[in-house]
Order: C-alpha cells, then sequence, then structure tokens
C-alpha cells in the first residue's frame, strides 16, 4: 500500500524515521514494491537543509522526499541549502491532498 508520511515538528524526526524504517522493511518482507513519500513542511523544514545533523540523503534513495516550498520561504530557506534528493512541491497541503486522492495512506507521528 502507497504511503505518505507527513512531518511538520522537529521534534518527531526520530519517530518518523523509525516509521519509515518498519514500513520499508515490512514492505520487503511482503516482497512489496509499493510507493513510500516524505512531506515536510512547518517547523521540520529547518532539518531539511544540508547543515542537519538528520541524513535525508540515503533515505532519498528509497523514498521520495518533498519539502513545502511555502515552509521554505517562511523560514527564509532557500531550495539550494536543502539536502541532495528532496523535491521541492509548491504547497505542502496540496501534495498531501493529491497523495490522497491517489490512494496513498496518511500517517503523521
Amino acid at each position: 500500500m502507497d504511503v505518505i508520511f507527513h512531518i511538520d515538528e522537529p521534534s518527531k524526526w526520530p519517530v518518523l524515521l523509525s516509521n519509515v524504517q518498519h514500513y520499508q522493511e515490512w514492505l520487503q518482507a511482503q516482497g512489496d514494491n509499493s510507493s513510500v513519500e516524505i512531506l515536510i513542511n512547518g517547523e521540520a523544514v529547518s532539518q531539511a537543509t544540508s547543515d542537519s545533523d538528520i541524513d535525508l540523503c540515503l533515505l532519498a534513495r528509497d523514498v521520495d522526499i518533498a519539502v513545502c516550498a511555502n515552509s521554505l520561504r517562511q523560514r527564509g530557506l532557500a531550495q539550494d541549502q536543502l539536502q541532495g534528493g528532496l523535491e521541492v512541491v509548491p504547497s505542502g497541503v496540496v501534495e498531501l491532498v493529491k497523495r490522497q486522492q491517489a490512494g496513498f495512506a496518511y500517517i503523521k507521528p
């Protein structure tokens, strides 16, 4: 089953990353190649920058990671400050709606 994980609070990163890992392990055990996406908006975008101690580059190989442009702009962050492999979407809310309309399950730790 396709799933989108949503994070908007920096304190939730450890839980979100653990949830994603467990879900990916389950998918692999099932032989399931469903899509997994993380949508980052709100205060959590600050941990998507290249100077963050959270390394999203390895995760981005197996997971689509979308970052809200509105949240970046509100925090004075530029796209070139982000870690590699992340996609900037115009609106995090719209991305969530589009994915849910496409049948993605929604998880927010």
